[in-house]
């Protein structure tokens, strides 16, 4: 009894990371590409009075990858920014695995400009979403997608990233 005790181990814990500069994934030469792992958290789904849906990120036993492109603005006018997110929640219990059906996961695109009436949030329902493990603690996950909705930038990741 005493051995099976001992020799029982718990799943290590996932550390939260920020990279700030991404360097193998394809971004823009105007802009600079940020990922963020965001531990012991959910997306949650909302929609405001107007029937607008967005995203939450709240305190959940998922985790959320957090992608970002920040397009330079011309300092000169203060509407020149430009920003996309792409939100992505994985199960820490399965994280492997390849899909093109992404109704039924929690993948967001947001556009933030001076575009009127394209910013927000969108469900990301047309792409194939890929995670491979290609280490101990290291993963390969691949994203390519399509939002019919709104013009976009990025519309592919490639990243490999570290859970510790």
């Amino acid at each position: 009894m005493i051995i099976c005790l001992v020799s029982c181990k718990t799943k290590g814990e996932l550390a939260s990371t920020t990279v700030a500069e991404v360097i193998n994934m394809a971004c823009p030469e105007d802009g600079t590409c940020s990922f963020e792992i965001l531990k012991n958290k959910a997306l949650l789904t909302k929609t405001d009075n107007l029937g607008s849906v967005y995203t939450e990120v709240v305190d959940g036993n998922h985790f959320v990858l957090k992608f970002e492109y920040k397009k330079q603005g011309n300092t000169n006018y203060a509407d020149s920014g430009y920003r996309e997110e792409i939100f992505i929640e994985l199960d820490t219990n399965n994280l492997e695995g390849e899909t093109t059906d992404l109704k039924g996961r929690k993948l967001f695109f947001a556009r933030w400009c001076y575009c009127k009436g394209q910013t927000g949030y969108y469900k990301i329902n047309h792409g194939k979403l890929s995670v491979t493990k290609i280490g101990d603690k290291n993963f390969q996950l691949s994203l390519n997608f399509k939002i019919i909705e709104v013009p976009q930038i990025i519309n592919e990741i490639n990243h490999t990233f570290t859970l510790l």
